[in-house]
């Protein structure tokens, strides 16, 4: 026999964690990088400074076409996030789910999916960012949480 859950159940599961958000999260900021293009006048620093056509994809950094140089600028959006900093706390997904290299575990909203996509790394803790900045790489993708797996989002972040 199925089980019908009113939806103001849900209504108020998700009010309570949305709460949760506010008092225990924290301002971070996800680095993600913009391609700006800008006009030069001499256009002869287009040698790599490593023999290999792959010299784009080591360093990055600038590059000349025909007048034109293609700069490589970090980007900061801020995001409101929990962040578990011992894996004990991390919440389980399965019962054998080993993350050997995870630091830390960060939850947020499904609406800032396509924010955590687009970025390269996390920069924790905005507040204390003038004392240590603590910058994180994510560890595979981002897995919906929650009932109904709709409106959270967990992560995986390891030290850069």
């Amino acid at each position: 026999m199925p089980v019908n859950i009113p939806q103001s159940v849900f209504d108020k599961y998700f009010d309570v964690i949305d709460s949760t958000f506010d008092i225990f999260g924290v301002t971070c900021q996800l680095v993600s990088i913009e391609k700006k293009e800008v006009i030069i006048k001499t256009p002869d620093n287009n040698l790599p400074n490593i023999n290999t056509i792959n010299d784009h994809r080591r360093g990055g950094g600038d590059r000349n076409r025909g007048t034109k140089t293609i700069k490589e600028v970090e980007v900061l959006t801020d995001i409101k996030l929990k962040v578990y900093w011992d894996a004990k706390q991390f919440i389980r997904i399965a019962p054998n789910l080993v993350v050997p290299d995870a630091e830390i575990q960060t939850i947020s909203f499904m609406s800032d999916l396509p924010k955590f996509q687009r970025a390269k790394a996390l920069i924790v803790h905005k507040g204390i960012k003038d004392y240590k900045e603590m910058r994180f790489v994510r560890i595979g993708d981002p897995i919906p949480m929650g009932l109904k797996q709709n409106r959270y989002l967990g992560c995986f972040w390891k030290r850069a």
